[in-house]
């Protein structure tokens, strides 16, 4: 009996170990693939012996490959991990067991492409909503694989996810389908579907050459411990470290220098240069010819109302209010030129979700150590000015994850792409090196160098194939110069943003409808020759 009762066992580590490794191991993102069809198979065996209560099996395998591949976060917040994990695992597998007790009313082969089509859906609406951590978006297992997915310059990374689930469908389907040649069929399917789009994106990998002009760019990454910068280390030192780590990088060449995300705070956003760091950084450019700073800033605007001004407005006092924003900025020896505020922010640390319905959600986060408040954001990603015509997107910290909403800046001019973060809060852990290979993703997806400036964790460029040129060390006081290019085309993919997606969430609700009409046919997750659909 006890042999019996492990025999799930082996399914569920499969499928962790399967999905789990290529966010973990960089050149393996075909393992995804496979990952999910010995999870099917494990369904099927459950249904055939007509077997009940198998959600927390099927929660058991989600749980596992969550934890193997997210666990850093603990680093930052125990109460965090163990939500993120929990609740994201509790999502993953509802999806997978309301899909297959959909074949009792659709068939077998539908229940599949019903399961491909939610969960395609499911992480489009992911990305969209205010409790979004989409860390663990399918189509990114192929982020340290990049020669494989070049087509995700047309459909994106959720089109990854797709056609990641529907591999996983075919090679399902190609095992267990009896009969030659049905088989045969099937495994024709499974052959082609996997194979053509990674033969089709090795053959788009040799022909994608670097297009645009080159413009030198300074690379800032200064190494402070962001668990004890804030109210510890003087504002003023942290000017003269950036200042000093430029003026022993840049050259006569260098148009721009990237720094990580909030690097300056207490900036108002209405009278910035009155801000001594401001104004020192201006003192600074004008020995500098034309260079300018992509700066990174906690920035405030304050309110003087008796009504609440906004709904991330925090009450200071009789009549007064302030915003904070996560802000990106540029600046020359004359002022800001241009900024971006941080629209997609991270649950419990940097927005409230739902505040305005859940009141009581500020309180508890705070609490558990998070924030009682959220940041102030704007609607959409803009491309920053930062002279001569030349325009660049700012991707602070968790929105390189976001590619249908960081496109807006590629469409709106930006000629490259710019990741601005912190990863150190999670420790020399794989959360900073999956962090760096997702900006590859956003490369390949745009056809634009991406740098990414981090205080710690991996500063470095990507180019436009989504090959890492260049990266740092953990935990190391670094600066360098990079030469990107300066593209102006746009991809279909940042043209039309996520087609899949915006389809599969309209399948998802014909299927729905389809599910509730149907006539309660009977779902045999057997071999192919019982499928009565």
């Amino acid at each position: 009996m006890r042999g019996k009762s492990l025999k799930p066992l082996i399914p569920v580590t499969a499928f962790a170990l399967l999905l789990g490794l290529p966010y973990l191991v960089p050149h393996i993102g075909f393992l995804s693939l496979t990952a999910f069809v010995p999870l099917f198979l494990m369904a099927d065996t459950f249904v055939r012996e007509g077997r009940r209560r198998t959600f927390l099996l099927y929660y058991a395998a989600f749980l596992l490959f969550n934890i193997l591949t997210t666990w850093w976060i603990w680093n930052v917040s125990a109460v965090g991990a163990v939500a993120a994990i929990i609740l994201n695992a509790l999502q993953m597998a509802t999806i997978f067991a309301l899909s297959v007790r959909a074949g009792k009313a659709i068939g077998r082969v539908p229940s599949l492409l019903f399961f491909a089509v939610f969960w395609t859906a499911w992480e489009h609406i992911y990305y969209e909503i205010e409790i979004s951590w989409p860390w663990l978006a399918l189509g990114n297992t192929f982020a340290g694989s990049v020669k494989c997915v070049q087509w995700y310059e047309i459909l994106g990374t959720t089109g990854g996810t797709f056609w990641i689930l529907l591999c996983n469908i075919a090679i399902f389907l190609a095992i267990t389908t009896e009969g030659q040649h049905r088989n045969k069929i099937c495994s024709t399917i499974a052959i082609s579907l996997t194979a053509i789009p990674i033969i089709a994106s090795f053959l788009r990998y040799h022909t994608v050459s670097e297009q645009g002009e080159k413009m030198e760019i300074a690379v800032i990454q200064p190494n402070v411990d962001p668990f004890g910068k804030y109210g510890v280390i003087r504002q003023d030192s942290l000017d003269r470290l950036l200042i000093r780590l430029t003026d022993e990088t840049v050259t006569p060449s260098t148009k721009l220098v990237v720094t990580p995300e909030t690097f300056t705070y207490g900036i108002d956003i209405d009278n910035p240069t009155g801000h001594p760091s401001i104004s020192a950084y201006m003192d600074y450019l004008r020995s500098k010819g034309d260079l300018k700073i992509l700066l990174g800033a906690l920035s405030t605007r304050f309110y003087t109302t008796a009504l609440k001004p906004t709904k991330s407005a925090r009450h200071i006092g009789e009549r007064k209010w302030y915003d904070a924003y996560n802000t990106a900025m540029v600046l020359d020896s004359s002022g800001v030129l241009g900024s971006y505020f941080k629209s997609k922010l991270v649950p419990g640390v940097e927005i409230v979700p739902y505040s305005n319905v859940l009141t009581f959600f500020g309180p508890l986060l705070e609490f558990f150590g998070g924030s009682a408040a959220s940041y102030a954001t704007q609607d959409n990603m803009e491309a920053i000015p930062c002279g001569d015509g030349l325009k660049v997107g700012a991707m602070i910290c968790y929105e390189s994850i976001y590619g249908d909403y960081s496109r807006d800046a590629v469409k709106d001019g930006a000629g490259f792409m710019a990741v601005m973060t912190n990863d150190g809060w999670w420790g020399d852990t794989p959360g900073y090196r999956q962090h760096f290979n997702y900006a590859a993703l956003r490369a390949v997806e745009y056809r634009r160098d991406v740098i990414q400036a981090a205080n710690t964790g991996t500063s470095g460029l990507i180019n436009q194939r989504g090959d890492i040129v260049m990266s740092t060390e953990w935990w190391t006081e670094h600066a360098f110069t990079a030469q990107v290019h300066y593209r102006t085309d746009v991809t279909p993919f940042a043209q039309y943003g996520d087609v899949i997606g915006r389809l599969c969430s309209i399948a998802f609700i014909l299927c729905l409808i389809a599910i509730c009409f149907s006539k309660g046919k009977r779902f045999s997750c057997g071999r192919y020759a019982a499928d009565k659909s």
